[in-house]
């Protein structure tokens, strides 16, 4: 189908995913929200240098099967689980805190849901809403109205501006999702060493901050 990654197919149907689709171990979520974190604030050359490195790690064959993780049962939960599946198992996040994180960023902050309501999604017990939808398929890197349209929640309108840093980051997530735990933290210390502390009364205009440690605030400058 159109705008679907096949493995992403097969959980919207409530079938297993077959096991070369599958990741090859559970991956620490908040690595992975970090990443794209520090990521979103390089500019192209450094971000180009993260892709790079994703694509050249080994991929480790499988050693067994290892099915993404459902939060909840699609049949009796409805799409809002199976929207959870694909950002918590199919991404390999594993977590809802960094599912929420995603969410928040991707969207540039139009979609803030707390872990318990991501869970509320998941059992079935929160409606899905026209935002959720459209911060879902961001993130996830779907064509809102295919997912809209799978869903069958209506959304009148685009929902926010298109964002094509949006767009290559939920590339990046997806490309992670098939590194092992080791691969995540190598990724994940190469993107936070390409930050560089923020000068002192340094303008947002020009630069990213990203994290404050020690006293200083770490970033990247807009280019």
């Amino acid at each position: 189908m159109l705008g679907f990654h096949a493995a992403d197919l097969y959980v919207i149907a409530a079938l297993p995913v077959p096991r070369a689709l599958t990741p090859r171990e559970p991956a620490p979520g908040p690595r992975l929200a970090d990443i794209v974190h520090y990521a979103l604030a390089l500019p192209p050359d450094q971000r180009d240098r993260v892709h790079r490195l994703v694509d050249r790690l080994r991929r480790e064959p499988h050693e067994g099967p290892l099915q993404p993780p459902r939060t909840a049962d699609q049949q009796e939960a409805g799409f809002g689980a199976a929207l959870v599946n694909l950002l918590f198992g199919n991404r390999n996040l594993r977590s809802l805190s960094a599912s929420a994180k995603l969410l928040f960023m991707l969207t540039n902050g139009h979609l803030c849901l707390a872990a318990t309501t991501i869970a509320g999604l998941a059992r079935g017990d929160v409606p899905l809403t026209p935002d959720m939808v459209a911060g879902f398929a961001r993130t996830l890197g779907i064509p809102e109205g295919d997912l809209a349209a799978v869903v069958g929640v209506e959304l009148p309108e685009p929902r926010w501006p298109d964002d094509p840093l949006a767009v290559e980051m939920a590339e990046l997530l997806w490309n992670c999702r098939l590194l092992t735990s080791a691969q995540v933290d190598q990724v994940y210390a190469a993107t936070r060493s390409m930050l560089v502390p923020v000068p002192a009364g340094a303008s947002d205009e020009d630069w990213n901050s990203v994290h404050y440690r020690d006293g200083t605030w770490w970033g990247a400058p807009k280019r």
